[in-house]
Formats: structure tokens, C-alpha cells, sequence
């Protein structure tokens, strides 16, 4: 048993508020919501061995680790811990974004890091971690993180 075919819209109205409520749904992301987003890029790209893709939102004068990091460090730390081990998984939470300005802005969290070789980790870290960031038209560049292990 069939149920009746979809037919078109033919009436302009229903059409033009099919055309508004499909747009909303694609409505430009505020501030906070472009860094939250980025944020989560970023976790995947770590965790599918991307490391291109986690660079690509970090901004050339990115400084970490009271200055002991820049960009290409950050790049070589990453592809370093990647081939250590075959599985790595964050969980990021308790975010808090503070903006400073139009340009500029702050996000703290804390994330769990698991890794390991096979199917179950065998490694994990709760870390607490302060990023800076720069606003770059629509997108925000990492410029700066600090992190300390939470317990």
C-alpha cells in the first residue's frame, strides 16, 4: 500500500514561505557559535590524523606554552603524538567564550585526551586549557593556548 504522491506547490504564498523558512535555516552563525564551531573542527581534524586541517585555524603568530611553541613546533607536536598512536579522542567541555572587543577573543575548557593503539584507549588526560583568538573576516585563528594537566 502506497500513500498519496507528494504534489508541488503551486500557490506563490505557500512557496515564498517555504522559501523563508528554508533560508532561516541556513541563517549566518553569530560570533560565538563561528568559534564554537571551529573548535570542533579542529577536535576532528586531531582525531582523523588531519593535522592540515587543524593547522588551517591557526593564525602565523600563534605563540603556546609561555612562548615555547610557535606555529611550525605546534605542527611537528601534532604529526609527533598522531604517530605515537593509532586512535586519538577528545572530549571538550565546560567552554566558556569571552570576547574582548570586536576582534578578539577568549575560550577556556577543559577536555578529556585519550589515545592508544588499539580498540580501548590505554592513555587518557583531563586537561585545562586558555586559548586567544583573533577574528579573520568570518572565520577565528587560534593565536595562542595554554593548557595544564586538571589533576
Amino acid at each position: 500500500m502506497t500513500g498519496p504522491a507528494l504534489q508541488p506547490v503551486t500557490h506563490p504564498a505557500l512557496a515564498a514561505l517555504l522559501i523563508i523558512v528554508l533560508g532561516a535555516c541556513d541563517a549566518p552563525l553569530d560570533d560565538e557559535q563561528r568559534l564554537l564551531r571551529t573548535l570542533d573542527q579542529m577536535a576532528e581534524a586531531l582525531e582523523q590524523g588531519h593535522a592540515g586541517d587543524f593547522m588551517d585555524s591557526i593564525a602565523d603568530d600563534f605563540i603556546a606554552g609561555n612562548g615555547g611553541l610557535d606555529k611550525r613546533a605546534l605542527r611537528l607536536l601534532l604529526m609527533r603524538e598522531r604517530m605515537a598512536r593509532q586512535r586519538v579522542r577528545t572530549r571538550r567541555f565546560d567552554t566558556v567564550i569571552e570576547f574582548i572587543g570586536e576582534n578578539r577573543a577568549r575560550a577556556g575548557f577543559q577536555a578529556l585526551a585519550t589515545g592508544g593503539t588499539g580498540l580501548v584507549p590505554n592513555e587518557g588526560q583531563l586537561w585545562r586549557i586558555e586559548t586567544g583568538w583573533r577574528r579573520d573576516g568570518d572565520r577565528w585563528l587560534l593565536i595562542s593556548a595554554d593548557w595544564t594537566r586538571a589533576f
